[in-house]
């Protein structure tokens, strides 16, 4: 459009040329323009960039995975090995999203990191109180079962949080660790800057709708690496079924099953592949799933948002981990995440290289041809306008001859 509407200008101004030489600037700019604009168009599909699946390397070929094979709109799988984190697959994985109950990762881990600082036990007790119920109920949010006024183990509270995805043991957990909510979100947002979540903010511990909560399938996966670091956090998500103890407000305790285990079945979905994770469901995040897997001691960790079905979160989670068994060829195969360099054996007397992964090589096409864009448009503007003054000085030096016969 921008295109179009500088060419009917420059083509009106030639319709009146005012001196033949101004015409013939005029014309050698719009010829020298043209391989700018030709040149530009990396910089409208860089915007599709955004949503190619990018893949890092199995023993030094791509890892096979096709767009067409997740119905989640935002992915990102990596691997955690020995203290270092490579990322194994790429979609739209920097996108800010609502991550729904995603959100209770972070709780989860700040809460269990604020026990273990202050020496609290997780069988110490806590009670719940009318402000960690009020409003859910009208929201129709998800609750593990506790009650106003009911004494829970910390333990309990995990379990609530992470299986039954309950809301209320958001509430309790962070009311009972920070002091107060308000207190514990702060707390929430100091961690996601300590990990280093880029695309991360946190506006309560439940991770019902707000506008100013959202992170990204990137930074998910980094928050669940980080939480499953932690035997206990990590064993509760693995739980599929749990009874907690007896309280004063439930004599058998209460029964939880897994979020993940009820979407599978529900969908008719064998989850045994996945080792555990969280799941969340928004109207407007759509189905979430972050899950792990570990595999010859290596852990890998999806996260995906996003899916418009029931069930289509935890399906792109089996999906990708059948291809991922199905292309190891050894538990121990060598793994390259994308954008990091391909390790090359030196031969003695040759050159100390490296050769790097074309993980986001789209993107950085696309930042450089925008650079190149630049500086091309940049130049033709110094040569229109040299070509303009130079023909604006000949008019006049002809008038001035003129003027003297």
């Amino acid at each position: 459009m921008r295109y179009t509407l500088t060419i009917e200008l420059m083509t009106k101004t030639i319709q009146k040329p005012r001196h033949p030489y101004f015409n013939r600037v005029i014309l050698l700019a719009l010829v020298l323009a043209l391989p700018f604009l030709v040149l530009a168009q990396p910089v409208v599909i860089a915007d599709d960039a955004h949503d190619q699946l990018v893949t890092g390397l199995i023993e030094g070929e791509h890892f096979e995975f096709d767009r067409s094979q997740l119905y989640s709109r935002t992915a990102c799988l990596a691997v955690y090995n020995e203290g270092r984190q490579s990322d194994l697959l790429h979609f739209r994985e920097d996108e800010v999203v609502y991550i729904a109950s995603l959100t209770k990762i972070m709780t989860a881990l700040v809460a269990y990191d604020l026990l273990m600082e202050t020496g609290r036990s997780l069988d110490e007790l806590a009670t719940v109180r009318p402000s960690d119920l009020a409003g859910l109920a009208e929201l129709n949010a998800s609750m593990a079962g506790f009650q106003s006024g009911e004494t829970v183990p910390f333990r309990d509270l995990f379990y609530g949080l992470l299986l039954s995805s309950g809301c209320e043991a958001a509430n309790t957990l962070g009311r009972e660790t920070a002091g107060s909510v308000t207190a514990f979100i702060e707390k929430m947002n100091e961690k996601a800057r300590d990990l280093g979540l880029k695309h991360s903010q946190f506006a309560n511990t439940s991770g019902l709708f707000d506008v100013n909560n959202y992170s990204s399938a990137q930074d998910v996966t980094t928050l669940l690496l980080a939480a499953s670091e932690h035997d206990f956090l990590k064993d509760v998500m693995k739980t599929r079924y749990y009874t907690s103890k007896a309280t004063n407000k439930h004599e058998s305790g209460l029964t939880m099953v897994h979020t993940l285990s009820l979407y599978g079945a529900e969908a008719d979905i064998d989850t045994k592949i996945i080792d555990g994770g969280k799941t969340g469901q928004l109207k407007e995040s759509g189905y979430c799933l972050s899950s792990f897997k570990t595999v010859g001691g290596r852990l890998f960790v999806l996260t995906t948002t996003g899916a418009f079905n029931v069930g289509e979160h935890v399906a792109d989670h089996v999906t990708v981990y059948e291809a991922l068994i199905e292309q190891l060829p050894s538990e121990n195969a060598a793994i390259t995440g994308i954008g990091e360099r391909i390790p090359i054996v030196i031969e003695p007397g040759g050159p100390e290289s490296g050769t790097d992964i074309p993980g986001d090589s789209s993107k950085n096409t696309a930042d450089t041809m925008t650079i190149i864009a630049a500086l091309l448009l940049a130049v033709l503007i110094i040569l229109g306008l040299i070509l303009l003054i130079s023909a604006l000085m000949k008019r006049r030096m002809e008038q001035d001859q003129l003027g003297k016969k």
